[in-house]
Order: C-alpha cells, then sequence, then structure tokens
C-alpha cells in the first residue's frame, strides 16, 4: 500500500509540473522567452505563436491525463507503459532535432532530460506489480 501512495505522489507532482509547462506555453510572449535567457529563440510570426499555444494546449492535456493515472497508477499500468514509450519517443525527437539544427543543448535540455526522466518513471510504475 505505501508503494502505491509514493507513485500517487511522484505521478501527481510530475502531473501538475506538465501542466504548469503547458500553462506557460499558452502565455508565452517575448518576456517569457527573455526570462529563461532563450529571447533569440521567440519568433512573433503569428504562426510561431499559434503552434506555440497549440503545443502548450496538448501539454495541459498530458498533465491532466498524467494527474487522473496517479489516482489508481495499478489499474493504469497498460497506460503508464503506453505514456512511457510516447515521452521517450518525445524526448528522443527534441534530442535528435536539436542536434540536427545545431542547437545549443542548454536550448533543450531542460525539456529533453525532463521527457526522458517521465519516461523511465512511467516504465518503472507500468512493471511494478503492488
Amino acid at each position: 500500500m505505501h508503494k502505491e501512495v509514493v507513485q500517487q505522489v511522484i505521478l501527481k507532482v510530475f502531473s501538475v509540473l506538465i501542466i504548469l509547462g503547458g500553462l506557460v506555453r499558452l502565455v508565452a510572449n517575448r518576456q517569457t522567452f527573455q526570462s529563461f535567457m532563450i529571447e533569440e529563440l521567440w519568433v512573433s510570426h503569428p504562426y510561431f505563436i499559434y503552434t506555440y499555444r497549440i503545443l502548450g494546449a496538448f501539454v495541459v492535456f498530458i498533465g491532466i491525463m498524467m494527474f487522473v493515472i496517479s489516482l489508481d497508477p495499478v489499474s493504469y499500468r497498460k497506460i503508464l507503459r503506453v505514456c512511457g514509450y510516447c515521452f521517450l519517443f518525445i524526448s528522443i525527437v527534441m534530442l535528435v532535432a536539436g542536434c540536427s539544427l545545431h542547437m545549443s543543448f542548454v536550448h533543450y535540455a531542460f525539456d529533453f532530460i525532463f521527457c526522458f526522466f517521465i519516461a523511465v518513471i512511467c516504465f518503472s510504475f507500468a512493471k511494478n506489480r503492488t
């Protein structure tokens, strides 16, 4: 029982962090990028802003889904495994895209590491039987 509670808390914390990351993307502007010291990545073109807002909405959706899974991780073990593969895929795309575009690792490191770490957590919790 204790192990399940720990899993729930960890998943809830990460789901809230994901939701917050999505909300930042929903309201981001040049000043937001400046505060993260990545101002040179901001593009004022409407299509960029539109795409960034849509990305934010998807990130919030994923955070809400992870929060629901955190309520009963044992019952959602199969979904956690799928989420693990999805987060792993996303982190690989981030790494390959960042490298192939010759971006500084600083610009995508946080998102890459965060997604990779969530993938590891999802796989770990999916295989544990409580």
